[in-house]
């Protein structure tokens, strides 16, 4: 078990690597699969069966949806949003969940909205506030709303 701040909850079924710390008020839930040395910040919310690699850090108030696939050292800012519904409505018979996916080595700035079905590519920074529409390549810095390509300040 990770060291936990009390009050957390982590879901029994939930496992993680060794070293890894949840703080106060997260939410860990059924099946999350975390990776070694992992940092869940306080007020967060990690959904069903979400895999983590190892050395993430996720940040005060971020919320990620059921499902999502996480590299290895993926930073997520404070408030960042991944969503895995394109079309939100209760009770809806045709929900169909499209979580993103977040390869190794990407960081999302805070705040940021990363919307269903989104790939942020290896090493790919996405801006503080964005809002990411599509799949963001490898190694490359995004921002905005929509977010957009900066060429100025590539990655690699």
């Amino acid at each position: 078990m990770p060291l936990s701040h009390s009050p957390c909850y982590i879901d029994p079924t939930a496992s993680f690597g060794s070293e890894c710390t949840v703080w106060r008020f997260a939410t860990v839930s059924h099946g999350v699969q975390c990776g070694a040395r992992c940092v869940i910040g306080s007020n967060v919310y990690v959904g069903t069966g979400v895999t983590m690699g190892n050395d993430c850090r996720i940040q005060h108030g971020a919320f990620i949806p059921n499902s999502t696939q996480l590299g290895n050292r993926v930073f997520i800012g404070p408030n960042a949003v991944l969503a895995d519904d394109k079309h939100p409505r209760v009770c809806n018979p045709l929900y169909h969940a499209e979580p993103p996916i977040l390869e190794s080595d990407c960081n999302i700035g805070a705040g940021a909205v990363i919307l269903p079905g989104v790939r942020i590519g290896r090493g790919a920074t996405v801006g503080a506030g964005s809002v990411v529409t599509h799949d963001v390549p490898a190694d490359c810095t995004v921002y905005g709303v929509p977010a957009k390509k900066d060429d100025k300040h590539e990655t690699h």
